[in-house]
């Protein structure tokens, strides 16, 4: 089962029109300082200076407790290989580990600002021949933002001639606002939400 994002970052990306693909990469962080990294992809992924190794892995449904904070998060990993089980042997069984579940866009790989980034720690760890399943509680590092995007009315926060901006044109700059974006015939790919009431900032 696919991840279930929040409704404001569902919106978010389906504002997005490009040829890439979405990619979620795991970083798992093991007790004894080894570093797993592996990619939800077909073929390893070079991202911020790392590789990141094709490797099988889905994620269960997000579970918010009843005021809304999120609980828990199951991940299973393929170990038909035993190449993970090995590294969690020497590694405290993973329970206690930090995990970093990211999204990048397959096109925007020299971006090395995540789309999506969110950081859990293992709560527990189940093995079997076929896969590991880590059951994963939220960790909120000082560090973090939260929340995670703003959402503005009449401005747009993609980067200029980036990859969610998509402008390719000759005009040199762009205000940011919904006028200028039509002015570049770019409106269909503006990053604000003009359909927000006035007062123009929700979070």
């Amino acid at each position: 089962m696919a991840v279930k994002l929040s409704s404001g970052a569902i919106l978010a990306a389906n504002k997005v029109n490009s040829d890439g693909a979405w990619l979620f990469l795991l970083e798992i962080q093991l007790a004894d300082g080894d570093v797993i990294r592996i990619a939800r992809n077909n073929e390893d992924v070079m991202w911020n200076d790392q590789l990141w190794q094709a490797f099988p892995f889905s994620l269960g449904e997000i579970k918010n407790d009843d005021k809304g904070t999120l609980s828990s998060l199951e991940i299973n990993v393929d170990n038909t290989t035993r190449d993970l089980e090995y590294y969690l042997q020497n590694g405290a069984g993973g329970t206690g580990a930090k995990v970093i579940l990211r999204c990048v866009c397959s096109t925007a790989l020299a971006e090395t600002t995540p789309e999506l980034e969110e950081h859990f720690t293992v709560k527990n760890t189940a093995v079997t021949a076929s896969n590991v399943k880590f059951t994963l509680g939220n960790s909120y590092p000082s560090r973090s933002r939260r929340p995670w995007e703003r959402y503005m009315k009449n401005n747009c926060p993609f980067r200029y001639k980036g990859v969610k901006c998509g402008y390719s044109g000759d005009l040199e700059t762009c205000n940011h606002t919904l006028s200028d974006c039509r002015k570049h015939s770019n409106s269909v790919r503006f990053g604000g939400f003009p359909g927000i009431p006035a007062g123009g900032l929700y979070v």
